[in-house]
């Protein structure tokens, strides 16, 4: 009989300390799944992407700290243009990244970027899961023509333009596709030109074409044409003409004809300029 007590106490005695050790294993697993990379985008403008994650995510396993440079590895293959640098913008307990990318040379769309994290306790999620290093996502750059901000001054301004008083040109052409071009005189006069645009590559190799729909001061369309040189400064050749209202005599540069062709050629290089690409 005491024989009997004895093993029914010591199995149930196991029976607990088996219910013990599957709790605590419980506990231990009760971190669930890792969070995941679900999106990354890259910016019209290739100066940002944005990673999405597939819930909010933290640099520490504690719930704290924002993700930064060191949680991510960021590589490019192919096309022309390089990743100098990038930075990363994140927010504690977020599901979004946003990576800035500082570029060297001329991105032609055949860039793939690839992000992943830099190892597998880089991410954590809300229950302090760390991400799975082989996580990764690519996406590539985009080709991006004039967009970007552009500087022109002295003897790069069209010879037409220094003629009527300006000394300096800024122009941000941006992303959605709209432009802010800033003129100035020597002194400190200044003009603000804003409105949309389209460009599109040219069957002449590296010339693109470019159509300029001014809204403001007034509503005015101009065609012309631009090319990019990668060596540095990025600089960009630009021509543009007036066809809407239409200007008796005068009609737009084309990629066939190449830079000096407005009206044919009868301006030459007058209506030419050189913009610099500012970082």
């Amino acid at each position: 009989m005491k024989n009997t007590r004895f093993r029914m106490i010591a199995l149930m005695l196991g029976i607990t300390m088996s219910a013990i050790s599957f709790t605590a294993c419980d506990k231990d697993d009760d971190k669930g799944d890792p969070p995941t990379i679900v999106a990354f985008s890259i910016a019209n403008d290739n100066e940002s992407a944005t990673v999405v994650f597939s819930e909010a995510v933290y640099k520490a396993e504690n719930q704290t700290g924002d993700l930064d440079k060191a949680a991510f590895s960021v590589t490019i293959a192919g096309g022309n243009a390089t990743i100098a640098d990038f930075t990363v913008t994140h927010t504690a307990g977020t599901n979004e990244a946003v990576i800035g990318f500082t570029l060297n040379g001329i991105a032609d769309g055949n860039e793939v970027v690839t992000v992943k994290p830099a190892a597998a306790n880089a991410i954590y999620n809300a229950k302090g899961a760390g991400i799975d290093a082989a996580q990764s996502k690519t996406a590539n750059l985009k080709d991006i023509g004039v967009i970007g901000k552009w500087q022109s001054s002295g003897m790069n301004v069209a010879p037409l333009l220094i003629y009527a008083g300006i000394d300096s040109v800024y122009a941000n052409f941006k992303g959605d596709n709209t432009y802010v071009v800033e003129s100035f005189t020597p002194d400190g006069s200044k003009t603000t030109l804003t409105g949309t645009f389209t460009q599109q590559r040219s069957v002449v190799t590296g010339i693109w074409n470019i159509t300029v729909n001014q809204s403001s001061p007034t509503a005015l369309t101009s065609v012309g044409i631009f090319q990019l040189s990668p060596l540095s400064p990025i600089s960009m050749k630009y021509e543009v003409a007036q066809t809407e209202p239409a200007i008796v005599g005068v009609t737009p540069p084309t990629a066939a004809g190449g830079f000096g062709s407005t009206s044919g050629g009868a301006y030459g290089i007058l209506n030419v300029q050189t913009y610099l690409k500012i970082n």
